[in-house]
Order: C-alpha cells, then sequence, then structure tokens
C-alpha cells in the first residue's frame, strides 16, 4: 500500500479535531500565549465585509485568547474600526518592516493570508507561503480554516478536548449512541 499523505483529526469535538489534524499534517497551530507571552498572528484579509460575522469573531477570539494581532493596513482598520486593536505591518514592496520580514524574524506564530485573485497578489501570495514553509510559521488561506484553527486554539487552551490521550477507533466507536 502506498502512501498518500493524508492525516486524520478525531476528537470528541471538532474544534479539537481540526487542531490535531493540523498537528498531524505538521503545521501545528500555536498554543494560546501565557501571561507573559506575547505572540503575534499577522492577518491580511481580502473579503472583510463580505464575511464581517466569521472576520470579527477570528479576531475577537484571537485578542480573548491573548494573541496581538498585527495586519496589513486595510485588516488593520477594518479591526480597529470594530474595536478589534491590531497593529499594521507594511505589505510585500511598500517598506520595511512588511509582512515576510515579520515570519523571517519569528516575530509571528500564525498567518492568516486570504489574498485576491489578481495578478500581483499571486506573487506575494507565493513569497509568503515560502517564508511561512522555510521558517516553520503556520499558514492559513481561507476565512473557514482560520475560524476552525481559532476555535481549536480556544478548545486546547479552555481544556474542552475531553480525557486528552489516545483512542483507537473502537473506543470512539463505542460512544456512539
Amino acid at each position: 500500500m502506498r502512501s498518500t499523505g493524508e492525516v486524520l483529526g478525531l476528537a470528541e469535538n471538532f474544534p479539537l479535531a481540526f487542531y490535531k489534524s493540523q498537528e498531524a499534517a505538521g503545521s501545528e497551530l500555536p498554543h494560546a500565549p501565557a501571561a507573559w507571552e506575547n505572540k503575534k498572528v499577522l492577518i491580511s484579509l481580502s473579503n472583510k465585509e463580505g464575511q464581517k460575522d466569521q472576520v470579527l469573531e477570528i479576531g475577537k477570539t484571537l485578542k480573548n485568547l491573548g494573541f496581538t494581532l498585527v495586519g496589513t493596513q486595510g485588516t488593520a482598520d477594518f479591526y480597529n474600526a470594530n474595536g478589534i486593536k491590531c497593529d499594521v505591518v507594511n505589505k510585500i514592496g511598500a517598506g520595511r518592516p512588511d509582512v515576510v520580514d515579520l515570519i523571517m524574524n519569528k516575530e509571528v506564530c500564525l498567518v492568516i493570508n486570504t489574498p485576491k485573485a489578481k495578478r500581483n497578489y499571486a506573487e506575494d501570495r507565493k513569497t509568503i507561503r515560502k517564508a511561512c514553509l522555510k521558517y516553520k510559521v503556520s499558514y492559513i488561506t481561507t476565512i473557514a480554516g482560520a475560524l476552525a484553527a481559532v476555535k481549536g486554539i480556544e478548545a486546547v487552551k479552555n481544556g474542552n478536548g475531553g480525557e486528552g490521550g489516545v483512542k483507537s477507533l473502537q473506543e470512539y466507536h463505542s460512544l456512539i449512541k
């Protein structure tokens, strides 16, 4: 049998299952910061208004978990206008430090980037993805993925992962009613 590289995140709830699936895939999500830590999440979103409720939930959840938000100008303006503090970082080619500098300097522990499909954004998307892979920073490209990730981080912090540990498929099956 040949490996297809697929992984399974299995848990008693979806947020924890998603968190575990990312860990198994080698794209481990960060833990919520302890009181003495300053962990930053870089956010650059193209469609903030079209998915406003989800985008605000992502920002609020990250802030409530203790993360510092850093966004490109439009994203930072959106969050700040909605009462969620977000620092500003330059886009690629708009001055230094820019988003790639933050990744290279290990200043961020998670990147959420949902770029537009235009030609100049495609090159930025590749550059950001390569930097995230090289410097081992988790990278999310959809609002749905970002929402699942922050809910997973929240579940781990709040201990909503059931008893934890490893269970066999048979043990999970026995819980079905």
